[in-house]
């Protein structure tokens, strides 16, 4: 288990069971506080339609993150941008990147005409 997801995981257990030093939810919303930095940043520039919360800290923050994230967005920025934490375990963009480049070659070398 990676470091941070572990972290993360760790204060939702803590939370449900009402020890720790932060609750899970005031965990989540101070999480939420920095992470709304950075997605608000790269929305300004590239303002996409739905941002995907990734990587370990995505995937441990879950939906309830990815919320805290939306709402805190909404407040900073007047575009609409929806919010979603990941479903794919693993390096997605990695995965994806390798995808699309045995696509592009096949593409290359087995179209007919070309």
């Amino acid at each position: 288990v990676y470091k941070r997801q572990a972290v993360v995981r760790a204060a939702g257990e803590a939370g449900e069971r009402g020890g720790g030093f932060l609750g899970f939810l005031d965990f989540l919303d101070a999480l939420a506080d920095r992470v709304v930095l950075g997605v608000a940043a790269l929305c300004a520039v590239l303002d996409p339609g739905c941002v995907v919360l990734g990587g370990e800290t995505g995937r441990a923050g879950g939906a309830a993150l990815a919320e805290r994230v939306e709402r805190r967005l909404a407040r900073m920025s007047p575009l609409r941008t929806e919010v979603r934490a990941t479903a794919v375990a693993g390096s997605a963009v990695l995965s994806g990147a390798v995808l699309t480049a045995m696509d592009a070659a096949h593409e290359e070398l087995f179209s007919s005409g070309r």
